[in-house]
């Protein structure tokens, strides 16, 4: 039996209620108090009504609603809160590799990559700290997958052949300091869109700068590092996307990606989120927002969703987004993007759209960009695929994991 939406069941209860007093006799009751019952009756029949008419704006039922009810029917994570295991000596010859991944989606790059050295006979090992490790992807992680708590650099010192970390900043840059300070190899593999220069951000962080070796998703983070040894290895996660036949979706819905966190550019929420919602008013096109984990600001809106735009992605027919990974998975996904910047960030990353996408910094602007976006979303891919394949380099012939496989496994042989 469907369950009764929350308005339908006032006007259920009242319903209950009316009857309740009719076959109690109407008559018997005090003047006020059935005058109580009218208004009460009134006022909850109009709140029923008005929650369940379709939303203002974009004409007829909003679309956010059957579209989170879509994705939350076909949600394909599950929970995943590993049980980390205390870290016990290593007994295996060779000695193991440490993979640390810092965030759940970082298993798309780090798993793959584990079990393509293991087939080669080198040892690995993966180790998380203190993380939101709230959801995985559902295959990302095998179910008999051993997670480690991080351990003490001075207790591996001598156990392990390199370690390989997805960031070396934040709380994993004094654990990243001292491995190096105690002769470990160490390993970055850059993980989606990175600010190297700190141009947005409030701190001096230097990402992927203090390691022996980074792996690179492509050309411009090998640039963007020049003075540092490294080798371009592409993504597995990015690239399996861009393998994958493009989104279609055969009515217009913008994906709005609100991602004003960790102290970067927060004080210009409010003014890219305006125009942004303006924009895809002016365009005409309904629009669902989606807020990054992290984000703690209360959005006031009925079209606001915590599910994740990487679930949403497959639904929607344009990305409005600020800097951000998100953009790069788009591409590859052949959902079109647009950089939308009112708030004039620095960060060099989408700076030059290479022709493949429009970069705004007003509503009439974004709306104009959208139309655009919505009309040419077939060829999409096309036109996109020079800057994607800078930022993202693919081999046909060899996987990323494989590609980078190659490259640990000459560190640990040599070392």
């Amino acid at each position: 039996m469907p369950s009764l939406s929350r308005p339908r069941l006032f006007i259920a209860l009242f319903a209950a209620i009316w009857a309740g007093v009719l076959v109690t006799s109407w008559e018997d009751l005090d003047p006020w108090l059935r005058g109580a019952t009218v208004v009460v009756g009134v006022f909850l029949t109009a709140v029923a009504v008005l929650r369940e008419r379709p939303a203002a704006g974009n004409g007829g039922a909003d679309p956010r609603l059957a579209l989170i009810e879509q994705v939350v029917a076909d949600e394909t994570r599950r929970a995943w809160n590993p049980t980390t295991l205390p870290w016990t000596r290593t007994a295996t010859s060779p000695k193991p590799v440490l993979l640390v991944p810092a965030a759940d989606y970082h298993l798309a790059e780090v798993t793959p990559l584990a079990r393509e050295l293991e087939r080669r006979g080198i040892p690995t090992r993966v180790a998380i700290g203190q993380s939101p490790w709230t959801r995985t992807w559902q295959g990302l992680a095998s179910e008999d997958l051993e997670v480690f708590e991080l351990p003490n650099p001075d207790d591996i010192a001598d156990q392990v052949s390199a370690v390989l970390v997805m960031k070396d900043t934040g709380s994993l840059g004094p654990w990243v300091d001292r491995c190096r300070e105690l002769g470990l190899a160490t390993i970055g593999k850059v993980e989606g869109a990175q600010d190297f220069w700190d141009a947005d951000t409030p701190e001096e962080r230097r990402p992927y700068r203090n390691l022996d070796l980074v792996l690179c998703q492509g050309q411009f983070d090998a640039e963007s590092l020049a003075g540092s040894d490294t080798e371009i290895v592409g993504s597995t996660r990015l690239e399996r996307l861009w393998w994958a036949p493009p989104v279609a979706v055969p009515d217009p819905l913008a994906l709005i990606n609100l991602n004003f966190v960790y102290g970067v550019r927060t004080a210009d929420r409010k003014l890219w989120l305006d125009t942004a919602v303006q924009g895809c008013d002016l365009a005409g096109i309904p629009y669902v927002i989606s807020t990054h984990p992290a984000e703690k600001s209360r959005i006031d809106s009925g079209r606001v969703t915590s599910i994740s735009a990487s679930r949403l992605l497959p639904h929607t027919s344009v990305l409005i987004s600020r800097f951000s990974t998100m953009p790069l998975e788009a591409m590859a996904r052949g959902v079109p993007f647009v950089y939308h910047n009112p708030h004039g960030e620095t960060v060099r990353t989408f700076a030059d759209p290479m022709e493949g996408f429009h970069i705004t910094n007003s509503a009439d602007g974004l709306a104009r960009a959208i139309k655009e976006a919505n009309s040419s979303q077939a060829e999409y891919r096309s036109r996109i695929e020079p800057f994607f394949a800078a930022h993202i380099d693919i081999d046909p012939a060899r996987r990323s994991e494989v590609r980078s496989a190659d490259v640990v496994s000459r560190l640990v042989k040599s070392s």
